[in-house]
């Protein structure tokens, strides 16, 4: 399995004969599914939800993060992304300009 754009001090988070889960480019947890001919059924999907899910809830904390599993890029195995939230009320305004 070759993987491109991996930084070096990437962390791996999970690795079974399945899938990979490891830091993308922004540190930001993705999944990858090793058989780039997977067919994405059911169980293939609740499989990779329960893995980056767990892996979510370590590093931004339960109900922080959303699995992104429409990613737009170019790739060639099944991946989702694991974001944090950013929600709009938690960004610091400042009213003065």
């Amino acid at each position: 399995m070759e993987l491109e754009n991996i930084p070096e001090n990437a962390e791996i988070y999970d690795e079974t004969e399945e899938y990979l889960i490891i830091d993308n480019q922004q540190m930001m947890p993705m999944i990858v599914w090793k058989d780039k001919d997977v067919i994405r059924d059911l169980k293939v999907s609740r499989t990779m939800k329960k893995a980056i899910q767990n892996v979510g809830e370590k590093k931004y904390g339960r109900g922080n993060f959303f699995i992104d599993r429409f990613p737009e890029g170019d790739e060639i195995y099944l991946t989702w992304y694991c974001k944090p939230n950013v929600r709009e009320d938690f960004v610091n305004h400042n009213p003065h300009g």
